[in-house]
């Protein structure tokens, strides 16, 4: 962590956070890696398209791929912002960040399963892939609910412990001298977190009751957190405008 921040280059994105991460360090290089793990265990394929007709498989396949992506994506994208803005490297942060490593590879596949049998229940099958086959083994309402229970916790617990590590930014400010500003992106950061933990709860919560099972409501309410992120932010934006103008 260095010990006097500097300001950083102009740049467009995080204009008013002072970046205290200038290079990678090996925890972040070992992130990426499983993260680059974690993407090819959701597009693993055990052999190439041969003919025509397993090519429009593979492409209808992209569909349920890219929602899967996009939320890797996310979780990454948060993962390399703390990192750019705090470089923590002491022995709890080290610890969250292993723990978040260890839970993506636990998420990859419950991701995968959801948003296929999402993608096949609403719009047709994936070439062999249908809803009954992706049922096989659900005996009863129980096994589908322990599926959406899977997945809350999995992607509860990774956003949890993104808020922790905000909140140990949060208890070091003196530390890593944040400004006002830096201050309120980092409570910002931890309740942009605790948001999508929310939804991973009601997921869970209507899972558990037995709510809109029929049509996968459990899993249909993650759809809403693109809206919930597009309110926060314009509040965060709002909020940073007030506090730069005061400054």
């Amino acid at each position: 962590m260095s010990e006097t921040p500097l300001p950083g280059p102009s740049r467009w994105f995080d204009r008013d956070f002072r970046w205290r991460g200038t290079s990678v360090s090996r925890l972040e290089g070992f992130s990426d890696s499983v993260f680059a793990i974690v993407l090819a265990l959701l597009f693993l394929r055990a052999a190439p398209p041969e003919t025509f007709t397993e090519l429009k498989w593979a492409m209808k396949a992209l569909v349920p791929f890219a929602a899967s992506f996009a939320i890797i994506a996310y979780v990454w994208a948060e993962h390399w912002l703390f990192s750019r803005r705090y470089d923590l490297q002491d022995g709890w942060t080290t610890f969250l960040n292993l723990l978040l490593l260890f839970l993506l590879l636990f998420y990859a596949y419950p991701l995968k399963y959801l948003f296929s049998m999402l993608f096949v229940s609403a719009f047709g099958p994936i070439g062999p892939l249908t809803a009954v086959q992706m049922r096989t083994g659900m005996e009863g309402g129980d096994e589908l609910t322990r599926m959406f229970v899977f997945y809350g916790v999995g992607y509860g617990a990774i956003f949890g412990v993104l808020a922790l590590g905000y909140a140990r930014a949060g208890r070091l400010r003196e530390q890593l001298q944040l400004d006002p500003i830096e201050v309120f992106l980092t409570r910002a950061g931890m309740s942009q977190c605790l948001v999508q933990v929310g939804f991973a709860v009601l997921s869970l919560t209507l899972a558990v009751l037995g709510i809109g099972m029929s049509f996968g409501l459990p899993g249909w309410v993650y759809a809403f957190i693109g809206p919930a992120m597009a309110v926060h932010g314009t509040w965060e934006g709002r909020r940073v405008r007030r506090l730069r103008a005061a400054a």
